[in-house]
């Protein structure tokens, strides 16, 4: 695999990659990359590119409203299936998000520091996803399986002109909102 110009077009380059476990390789391999970069002191620079409007995306899950949704069954298998195939999904969005910010908004002069927790977080959203994926697969179904929402997508692109709009609703809104939810998932 050669080495991609800069952090921004790797962060594309995962934003076009549709398939998650694939998506979340290229992830992987990327914040690896950077990593050892930063610690041998050489310099991959942030570069400027222009990220897809919308990440790439399989073919399913099927993207509903999220009024659509069928509900879930808490305490049933079926139910912790959909609760896992929702949390899968959510790891997805945040990988997309992680990698988006940094692709999106590379013009905007930010410490190195900065760029190190965007790339870390998005890797251990990587990692994250790929958890959900086993344990769906184990109780024999996979990501894909239930139809999803794009709720969290449409906050990023009602701040896709705004860093500061972004850096406030990726974890003051859509982490906030997923904590929320954490009672009721336990």
């Amino acid at each position: 695999m050669h080495a991609p110009r800069s952090l921004s077009a790797m962060a594309v380059e995962v934003l076009n990659t549709a398939d998650g476990r694939a998506k979340t390789a290229l992830s992987h391999a990327h914040a690896a990359t950077w990593r050892a970069a930063r610690a041998a002191g050489e310099v991959i620079p942030i570069g400027e590119t222009k990220p897809p409007l919308h990440p790439a995306r399989p073919e399913r899950p099927e993207l509903l409203d999220p009024r659509e949704l069928p509900r879930r069954r808490p305490g049933s298998s079926q139910g912790r299936i959909a609760l896992l195939h929702a949390v899968a999904h959510i790891e997805l969005n945040a990988v997309d998000l992680h990698w988006d910010i940094i692709a999106r908004f590379a013009a905007v002069p930010m410490p190195m520091g900065f760029y190190d927790d965007w790339v870390k977080a998005a890797d251990e959203e990587s990692k994250h996803f790929n958890l959900m994926c086993d344990c769906l697969e184990a109780l024999g179904s996979h990501y894909g399986a239930l139809p999803a929402h794009a709720g969290m997508w449409r906050a990023a692109e009602d701040t896709n002109t705004d860093i500061f709009g972004r850096l406030a609703v990726v974890p003051m809104v859509l982490e906030a909102r997923g904590l929320d939810v954490t009672p009721g998932m336990i």
